[in-house]
């Protein structure tokens, strides 16, 4: 059990603050009163040994990410990552994906990055008067009936609510055994603790500022938390290594040679159907539906009974509209009368003839779970990007994705309800990956790739791309 490791003093490090003229200066004067020597600056100076705490007033556009990126990866390089604040991103459309990503780009290389200004500024006081934790697990050490245990109980309850990972409660001053990066306590209601879990990092909290004079200390609960959650995933992060993820093509076994001959079959067709580009996802590992295309009744039949009943079926075609824009589907199909009489349903609704070229999709009935859409789109200055759409927001990641980005984005996703299942985040976690490789090993092969309807299986069931498709570059 390693030796606590607790701050008597601050570390000697000056602080940077560059921002807007209002808030700079209350910054400067907020960690100032810590006890921290800070200084505002007009503009970021990237020679200087100081912690730069930077905020934005809105996040950067992809050639100005692209250039702070490589500020952010030289400071998290000598041990100091940058601490960023900006506006997070909303909505979901162009604008919203571009400054996602950006964000991620930053993120990516080490930033240290809070939507929220009391959040920003314990982050700093963390760094610099605690160091930079292993990763965002917090214990608490609260004895019972006091405000620090009544505070985390709330945050707590609010943390499980949302799938987020909760901090461990403790009344045990030793904190022994537990899981953490951060053990947090009040010095005013225990001693230090004299053991800690693995290498973490002791880190004193107080209920409000006035209560701690003299001594380095977060402020608040609910921003102390906040810090330890930032810092701990740029930890993380600095430690999977800067940037997108570097070739991974033997040991998550890709299949190129299949991917290309599949996608030479293609060239010239500019949109690419479902099935097809379910072809190339197959190519690279990508979790997809069991299917296979039929052009007549009675070959519909034959691969219904492959494929096994109950199964569902769709118009095969590359123009065809995608599922959550209103592709017909006939679905809960069990019986081979069934089929023959599906086959001309749904070409009809798709406005397809049955002769000579109607065709359709016979695929196993999708599992259970949670549905939610996602893209992978060229952006200019920032490349191949990740975007997953969750809740009416998007967040993204550089591609190709690194197994920790792949993680985080998968994350986002909780259960819908109290008492449901936890859903397979990382089997949505792996479809991300590989379907970012793909489209990095291709490049200007391809122009996009859609994969409107995933389903995320909950606890035990599997995680597939239920509808995809892509864009071929036009023929010159």
């Amino acid at each position: 059990m390693a030796q606590a490791r607790t701050a008597a003093a601050p570390v000697v490090m000056r602080v940077q603050v560059v921002a807007p003229a209002p808030l700079g200066a209350t910054a400067v004067a907020a960690l100032r009163a810590r006890g921290l020597d800070a200084r505002s600056s007009s503009e970021l100076d990237e020679t200087s040994p100081d912690l730069v705490a930077l905020a934005l007033e809105a996040p950067p556009g992809g050639a100005a990410a692209v250039e702070l990126a490589a500020a952010c990866a030289r400071a998290a390089a000598h041990g100091r990552p940058m601490c960023i604040l900006t506006p997070p991103p909303r909505g979901t459309g162009r604008a919203a994906i571009e400054r996602a990503a950006a964000l991620a780009t930053l993120r990516g290389n080490g930033a240290v990055l809070g939507h929220d200004v009391d959040t920003w500024l314990e982050a700093v006081v963390a760094l610099v008067c605690f160091g930079l934790p292993r990763g965002p697990r917090t214990a608490v050490i609260a004895p019972p009936g006091s405000w620090l245990e009544a505070q985390t109980l709330s945050l707590v309850g609010e943390a499980e609510a949302l799938g987020a990972r909760a901090p461990v409660l403790t009344g045990d001053h030793h904190a022994k055994g537990e899981p953490a990066d951060v053990v947090l306590f009040d010095p005013d209601l225990t001693p230090a603790p004299s053991q800690l879990p693995g290498h973490a990092l002791a880190m004193h909290v107080a209920a409000r500022g006035e209560l701690a004079i003299g001594q380095p200390v977060l402020h608040g609960m609910r921003a102390a938390l906040g810090a330890i959650e930032i810092l701990g995933r740029a930890a993380e992060r600095i430690a999977a290594g800067m940037g997108p993820a570097a070739d991974a093509g033997a040991e998550l076994e890709l299949d190129r040679h299949t991917m290309k001959t599949r996608l030479a079959k293609l060239s010239g067709l500019g949109r690419v159907g479902d099935h097809e580009t379910k072809g190339l996802l197959a190519a690279y590992g990508v979790a997809i539906t069991r299917q296979a295309v039929a052009t007549t009744p009675s070959a519909a039949v034959a691969k219904a009974r492959l494929v096994k009943y109950p199964v569902e079926l769709k118009p095969w075609g590359h123009e065809i509209a995608t599922e959550p824009e209103g592709c017909p589907i006939e679905r809960d199909v069990t019986s081979d009368a069934r089929v023959r009489s599906g086959f001309s349903s749904v070409l009809a609704a798709a406005g397809q003839p049955l002769e000579p070229t109607g065709a359709i999709i016979v695929r196993e009935v999708p599992p259970l779970g949670r549905d939610l859409s996602a893209q992978l789109v060229r952006l200019p200055s920032l490349g191949w990007t990740v975007v997953l759409e969750i809740n009416g927001q998007v967040v993204a990641a550089p591609a190709p994705l690194r197994a920790i980005d792949a993680q985080v984005l998968a994350s986002h996703i909780v259960a819908s309800r109290a008492g449901d299942a936890e859903p397979d985040r990382a089997g949505l976690a792996m479809v991300l990956l590989r379907a970012s490789h793909l489209v990095v090993d291709l490049d200007t092969k391809l122009d996009r790739l859609e994969l409107p309807r995933i389903v995320v299986g909950g606890r035990g069931s599997r995680t597939v791309v239920v509808d995809a498709w892509c864009a071929l570059p036009a023929a010159r």
